[in-house]
């Protein structure tokens, strides 16, 4: 989640909260289940959470996905929160109507870009995306294509200068 939704001192704040309350977190750890929970117990905990996350990229499978300045979504967000450097385009196109395309082009605006533009299959009723941030991405300025599906990533010279859409 970028940080300009969930500003990183709130969250601290917040985990903050759930620790005091007694909650042990165990990040980036190893585990082991055998499916009766004997493991945990043995350990002397109730109960436990798994908060793993899905994060994964999803591919287009449609030509030119691969080259140059061609970016999953996902590692982008990741990315932009670790705080690696970009030299981000003037003109960004987004493909996708969830969450993490609407955080991506509302990223790209942040990072410099002039234009951002959003390309989603479906209808806007449609979009999965939380509708307070589809607003918000169209008052920063973010154009939204309807009904618009990639078919090809337009190169040249081993970049993606474009794209072609049904």
């Amino acid at each position: 989640i970028p940080e300009y939704r969930l500003p990183r001192d709130i969250l601290q704040m917040e985990i903050d909260g759930i620790r005091q309350l007694g909650v042990e977190m165990k990040t980036n750890h190893h585990f082991h289940f055998n499916g009766k929970g004997k493991t945990y117990q043995k350990l002397g905990f109730r109960a436990v959470f798994l908060s793993i996350g899905a994060h994964r990229n999803l591919r287009l499978n449609i030509p030119g996905e691969a080259l140059q300045g061609v970016l999953p979504g996902v590692e982008f967000l990741r990315d932009v929160n670790l705080g690696k450097r970009f030299s981000i385009g003037e003109k960004v196109a987004v493909i996708g109507g969830g969450n993490v395309a609407v955080d991506v082009a509302r990223s790209a605006l942040r990072l410099g870009a002039k234009r951002v533009e959003i390309y989603y299959r479906r209808s806007r009723r449609e979009m999965p995306a939380i509708a307070e941030e589809v607003e918000e991405a169209i008052r920063e300025g973010i154009k939204i294509h309807m009904l618009a599906s990639p078919i090809k990533i337009i190169e040249r010279g081993g970049k993606a200068i474009g794209m072609e859409c049904l």
